[in-house]
């Protein structure tokens, strides 16, 4: 079993090594690593280019400002690996993390999606976010895009991210997937660590519009997304 990693990038470098580097400490590499650049004008190519990539590597460069969602649709058109891991330029890997996921799709044949724990951080502390009951799609994301790992079937029979959503892409793709039958299979371990202030936490009211919108196009019950919506705002005050 092969796999991918695509790593969106813009003006990454003081995060996009440390990203790397999870990478290629991982004890089975990937076949292919992917990155997709907006339009960076810092050293993140360099530090792209300086590593000793065991495998085969590529940057594409992201011409139209369709933002992070174009970066991984972009990506995605070009793997051509069994399973498809999306690694943001400001998160990491938990060691071993590879092996995990990709012993989970073994052990699991029929399972679209593999998916477990992260670590937030911010500052110098970090918490553990645990999986939350995935019948939650129609409140909030119950599992945090960053560990989360897709076969390239998936893609193929269910398409890519949705272009409309500039923010919460990731959570109509999985809300899509639960809502189509697609097997999820937890593993109940931290995978990745995620830096929190990226674009979502600075948008937050795009994010809950975007939101409530899916929640509205996928939930059977139109009153969730709704009471859901309004407990966010109340939250966020």
């Amino acid at each position: 079993m092969n796999y991918s990693v695509l790593t969106a990038c813009l003006n990454s470098e003081r995060t996009i090594g440390r990203s790397i580097d999870s990478v290629l400490s991982q004890k089975i590499h990937p076949s292919e690593y992917i990155f997709v650049d907006g339009g960076s004008a810092d050293a993140t190519l360099r530090i792209i280019r300086e590593n000793n990539f065991k495998t085969g590597f590529k940057i594409i460069d992201q011409k139209e400002k369709t933002g992070i969602t174009g970066a991984w649709n972009l990506g995605l058109a070009e793997v051509k690996t069994d399973i498809v891991m999306i690694l943001n330029s400001d998160d990491w890997y938990e060691p071993d993390a590879v092996s995990e996921i990709l012993g989970a799709f073994e052990d699991n044949p029929d399972a679209g999606i593999v998916y477990g724990s992260i670590y937030f951080h911010k500052g110098r502390g970090k918490y553990l976010r645990n999986c939350r009951p995935l019948w939650m799609f129609p409140l909030m994301m119950p599992i945090a895009h960053p560990s989360c790992f897709v076969r390239k079937s998936v893609y193929d029979k269910l398409g890519f991210f949705d272009q409309e959503y500039s923010i919460s892409a990731d959570y109509e793709f999985l809300y899509r997937c639960y809502r189509e039958g697609v097997k999820f299979c937890e593993i109940r371990k931290p995978l990745v660590n995620m830096e929190l202030g990226g674009t979502a936490n600075s948008n937050r009211a795009v994010a809950r519009r975007e939101t409530r919108e899916i929640a509205r196009r996928y939930c059977r019950f139109p009153i969730l997304p709704e009471l859901a919506y309004l407990a966010r705002l109340v939250s966020d005050r």
